[in-house]
């Protein structure tokens, strides 16, 4: 399980088997694995196929299983970085097998044209527009646009997430403050800040002040979005191609947009992958986890695909990200009506009864665990110990995370129960 992303009993059963040298500026070697889509563009859902939308050749990955989340598939849309393509991230991405887990549809245009230079997305600079968008923004919109509009893809628009390597996190940082409406969650994965320019990647060039007013001055009257929206960001200790600092500040800018005040430390060793060695930070507000950043010991300017057969800046040697930052934007979803999502039956009869349980018929105020105002019908959680969190039935109020946290809870009419101090 990992922190504010835990992994539930059901989404163990179901999961199945299973760019940059230089951002534009140099040209760096790398062959992917190839393995060609099927040509069929009535295939059965579970394939790759290819097709256009937003005005780009799109690797789409459906499902062959039902959304866990909600009642409709969630989309996953993932952006190369330079020199690599949309087919590196198809085949070595590592995505198949959390698409299967999840339900979730997988999008990977390729860059329009051929990027502004190898590929590149064009997130450079500071004048990105929501009312005129253009240089890549608008295919982008129009991609979840087409995709939306699919009615055999089932898409729920709360569900709706990007994430990207490079350039491709760059401009996963530029839509998610252009869009934070459209874009539930974005995944940053060694990207430079927004208001960067391609020169600009060997080392921090703006502060937190201009990068937080660049996102907001995107985002327009779109800003509300910030709300409910959430952000991981991920990077390799030894990455020499963008510097390590942006990951750092862009955490901090996207956590202080949202306001999530709450700093703490988790680690990677329960994550999945081949090296789960670094550290993780987590910012949360008084709802839970709003940003996550990864640093992945030992990996370098790549996709952290943690698994499958690895290709052109993309290792297997690091966490399983594409596992990672989708449980982290599942879990944490702020948009979606948890009242219809499917649950497990209990695994097993609980061991201690509550620490302060109703002395008389009535309504309840007492101190417990988590677990044991789970199992007593209080609470609900989203994944397993030790970082799940906790909320408080029909008041959804934050408790914290891990089974063994102690917390009180009020009950009032309705079978609301509220976290207070005391009784």
């Amino acid at each position: 399980m990992r922190l504010g992303s835990p992994i539930s009993p059901r989404l163990r059963r179901r999961r199945i088997g299973a760019a940059l040298a230089g951002l534009g500026l140099v040209l760096a070697g790398g062959t992917a694995i190839a393995v060609a889509p099927s040509a069929d563009p009535a295939a059965a859902a579970g394939t790759w196929t290819t097709r256009t939308a937003g005005g780009m050749t799109t690797q789409l990955y459906v499902p062959g299983t039902a959304p866990t989340l909600g009642t409709a598939r969630a989309l996953m849309v993932n952006l190369h970085g330079c020199v690599q393509t949309s087919a590196n991230l198809r085949d070595g991405g590592n995505w198949t097998a959390t698409a299967e887990a999840r339900g979730m549809v997988v999008a990977i245009p390729a860059a329009p044209n051929g990027g502004v230079l190898l590929g590149c997305w064009d997130y450079y600079d500071s004048n990105h527009s929501r009312t005129s968008p253009s240089r890549h923004d608008d295919n982008l919109l129009q991609l979840v646009s087409d995709l939306l509009a699919d009615p055999a893809l089932d898409i729920d628009p709360d569900q709706v997430y990007l994430s990207g390597l490079s350039s491709g996190g760059g401009e996963t940082m530029v839509m998610g403050c252009l869009a934070p409406d459209v874009f539930a969650g974005i995944g940053i994965n060694a990207g430079p800040s927004v208001g960067t320019t391609s020169g600009q990647i060997g080392s921090v060039a703006v502060t937190h002040s201009q990068v937080t007013t660049t996102c907001r001055s995107f985002a327009g009257s779109a800003s509300s979005g910030f709300g409910s929206q959430v952000t991981s960001v991920t990077y390799g200790s030894n990455d020499t191609t963008v510097a390590p600092g942006y990951n750092t500040l862009n955490a901090q800018v996207m956590a202080g947009i949202y306001g999530a005040t709450s700093q703490s430390s988790f680690s990677l060793s329960g994550l999945a992958g081949n090296n789960t060695a670094g550290s993780g930070t987590l910012w949360s507000d008084g709802s839970g986890p709003r940003v996550s950043l990864i640093q992945n010991t030992g990996m370098g300017h790549n996709w952290p695909a943690g698994g499958g057969p690895g290709g052109s800046y993309i290792t297997t040697n690091s966490i399983d990200y594409p596992a990672y930052v989708t449980d982290f934007f599942f879990d944490n979803n702020r948009r979606v009506d948890r009242s219809t999502e499917p649950t497990d039956p209990p695994t097993e009869d609980p061991t201690d009864p509550p620490t302060d349980p109703p002395t008389e018929p009535g309504l309840c105020c007492g101190s417990a665990t988590n677990a044991q105002h789970q199992a007593a019908g209080r609470a609900h959680s989203y994944g397993t110990n030790p970082y799940n969190p906790y909320y408080a039935d029909v008041s959804e109020d934050y408790m914290g995370q891990g089974d063994a946290t102690v917390t009180t809870l009020q009950e009032s009419a309705g079978g609301r129960f509220d976290v207070v101090t005391t009784c």
